[in-house]
């Protein structure tokens, strides 16, 4: 299993996926490339700054109650900051190896993936006798050149999406659906019908 999301999903229902993107439970140093686990990344940002931690943790039981520390959430959870929470200095905990700059360990827009999960996620392509994708526009170039070449070696493609895809000219079977109603039943049945059109 290959999967785009960063969020660990499949790791909880047991599923051990190349994580095509990364996750971010860990971050990464840009310059070696040690990684951390991002909990204790969160846990030295709020000793560097205890104001910051005290504000958030003032949102977890009253969203009014971050109005002095110069922040405000909005209904979708994100956080609007403004100048004042800045007036004092916020420090970013460092590369423990290195002292170099940490980020979540994802691939960004724009970025590469980094070369040796493209090339085991290409070879796992390439070698496959069925290729199919799940709730994905294949929009990344990552994603799409899997489906690409799984199809270019003869594997059985197809895609479970809703709306329009990059490999929808080339993929022989779409399905145009949510997710949610489609996995069920193939779990449950162990094959799923489709009647032909």
């Amino acid at each position: 299993m290959i999967t785009q999301n960063v969020d660990r999903l499949h790791h909880r229902a047991g599923s051990n996926p190349l994580e095509l993107h990364g996750t971010v439970y860990t971050v990464i140093c840009i310059e070696c490339g040690f990684t951390l686990a991002r909990e204790l990344f969160q846990d030295q940002l709020k000793a560097l700054n205890p104001k910051w931690a005290e504000a958030i943790e003032s949102l977890e039981y009253d969203s009014r109650a971050d109005r002095s520390f110069g922040m405000k959430q909005r209904p979708d959870g994100d956080i609007e900051i403004d100048e004042k929470f800045w007036e004092e200095d916020f420090d970013i905990p460092v590369c423990p190896k290195c002292n170099g700059l940490l980020k979540p360990n994802v691939v960004f827009f724009g970025d590469n993936v980094p070369k040796g999960r493209a090339d085991s996620a290409m070879l796992a392509a390439k070698e496959c006798d069925a290729f199919v994708a799940l709730g994905s526009s294949l929009m990344t170039m990552s994603a799409f050149r899997l489906i690409r070449t799984a199809h270019k070696v003869g594997a059985a493609t197809a895609i479970v999406n809703i709306g329009e895809t990059r490999a929808d000219d080339f993929v022989p079977l779409k399905i145009n659906a949510r997710l949610g109603e489609i996995l069920p039943r193939l779990l449950d049945f162990g094959c799923l019908v489709i009647p032909a059109v």
